[in-house]
């Protein structure tokens, strides 16, 4: 089985692997991801319902306990008939023992014949819900008819605490009515649990009422502006955990509250199942690039192995060129194929190796023949590729436009006649052209004889012009 082979299956056995162990996860974790989900969010509900039910089901009893105050209610019967300041006085001493003494956000009192309001720093306004949107929570929970009630601020006592007031309503014996009264709370516990358990499970935690408005949200936009429609509150118990699937992969989990006749829902977008499905995926997909990036190093050694070994066999050491067998490998290619018109068969030739070799030894020889190499390298290494052929005998099969090789030809003969060695002075190489724009019909084999007859040509008139004895050099 060849290289190619053998890197296909490779891949494709990888592949194959990799979607396998995918899909398997990913079912693996959506049957888990399903069964998790609705307990987790069971087991989040019941933990925000026990901290909101501890924060404040001493305040409801601190407002129910208010509202039936003989006392509170005494004074508001008798208020009309006390000098302003005097009711203030005493409203004031009244509300700042709550306050101060339970440590809540607020004590208050508004008289429904004065409309005053009663803080622990005296009246601090009269109220009017017709014109003042702020007040309108009076209106709203006497015409409610509620014994009592509660209703969520950010804004009044503190910008970015929740605060939960806790109305009550005062009658007289008669049933008249009197005012509201009440405490106001810092949701600190609770409104902590919402944004941790919010941002560590991604869960929306919402409270709203039998209407659906929300009540409680970590948005303060949407607090009496916005409807959960989509929950199902028909027929809640009180203990009763209700799990509704809702659409694009949401769930929401619901519980009533009865001190607060609220509900408790924690809503899922099923981010955390999309989550665990994309850490899969990357977990995945990086074992995939892992092995991946080792069959590739692997292969690429063995290649760089197997070109190197092929490379030696097919380089002339001294010289760095191709040797004879690679020159014989690429005749054979080319052998039967039609050869582009810019295809030039170049065969060169050093003059005088012998007579160096005789004289000066074999390592002048060499020199020469290393000269010869390092020149054709600068002059037609671009163009194509170059082979030592023989002791003194080198070839290049190269493509080059016409004019061009001119240029390159008269580049070569300056750059040897220039040439000088440390143990030889001058170098001279005899060389004969062939081109398949010159002799389109030939192929290389044919090339090669042409050249070879204009090499052996320039050598007879080298010698001839130089005077030297060919047969000596």
């Amino acid at each position: 089985m060849n290289e190619k082979r053998i890197t296909k299956w490779a891949f494709i056995i990888v592949i194959i692997s990799f979607l396998t162990s995918t899909s398997v996860s990913l079912w693996s974790l959506h049957i888990m991801a399903q069964h998790n989900q609705r307990e987790l969010s069971k087991v989040l509900t019941a933990q925000i319902y026990d901290v909101i039910a501890g924060e404040l089901s001493d305040p409801i009893v601190v407002s129910k306990t208010m509202a039936n105050d003989s006392f509170l209610i005494e004074t508001m019967r008798k208020e009309t008939e006390l000098d302003e300041n005097e009711a203030a006085s005493q409203m004031k001493k009244y509300l700042a023992g709550i306050q101060n003494g339970l440590k809540y956000e607020a004590a208050f009192v508004v008289s429904e014949r004065t409309r005053r309001y009663y803080t622990p720093d005296g009246i601090n306004k009269i109220i009017d819900p017709e014109h003042y949107e702020y007040d309108r929570w009076y209106s709203k929970f006497i015409e409610s008819g509620l014994e009592y009630d509660l209703d969520v601020d950010s804004d009044e006592f503190s910008q970015d605490a929740w605060t939960v007031f806790v109305n009550g309503r005062m009658k007289d014996d008669s049933g008249a009515l009197l005012g509201v009264c009440g405490v106001g709370v810092r949701m600190t516990s609770s409104q902590e649990l919402f944004y941790t358990l919010e941002k560590n499970y991604n869960v929306r935690i919402r409270l709203i009422d039998e209407n659906h408005l929300i009540q409680v949200d970590t948005d303060e936009n949407n607090i009496e502006n916005a409807y959960l429609d989509e929950i199902d509150l028909k027929d809640l118990g009180q203990n009763e955990y209700r799990y509704q699937k809702l659409g694009n992969n949401r769930i929401a989990v619901t519980r009533y509250i009865d001190d607060l006749d609220w509900y408790l829902v924690v809503q899922s977008d099923g981010t955390n199942e999309q989550s665990q499905f994309l850490n899969v995926i990357l977990l995945n997909i990086a074992v995939f690039l892992l092995i991946i990036l080792i069959l590739l190093l692997a292969i690429r050694i063995i290649a760089k192995r197997t070109i190197s070994l092929s490379n030696a066999s097919l380089k002339d050491e001294p010289t760095g060129l191709y040797n004879r067998r690679a020159f014989e490998e690429e005749k054979t290619r080319l052998q039967n194929k039609a050869l582009e018109k810019d295809f030039v068969y170049l065969i060169a030739d050093v003059n005088g190796l012998k007579t160096a070799n005789d004289t000066l030894g074999h390592a002048a020889g060499d020199e020469l023949i290393k000269g010869a190499a390092d020149i054709l390298k600068k002059c037609f290494g671009k163009y194509g590729t170059i082979y030592r052929i023989g002791g003194d005998e080198f070839a290049v099969m190269m493509h080059i436009a016409k004019d061009e090789l001119e240029q390159v030809r008269k580049k070569f003969e300056e750059e040897t006649a220039s040439w000088q060695g440390e143990q030889v002075k001058e170098l001279a190489v005899s060389c004969g052209y062939a081109d398949a724009e010159e002799f389109p019909s030939e192929n290389i084999s044919e090339l090669s004889v042409i050249a070879d007859e204009r090499m052996y040509a320039a050598k007879e008139a080298y010698y001839l012009s130089s005077g030297k004895d060919r047969r000596k050099h």
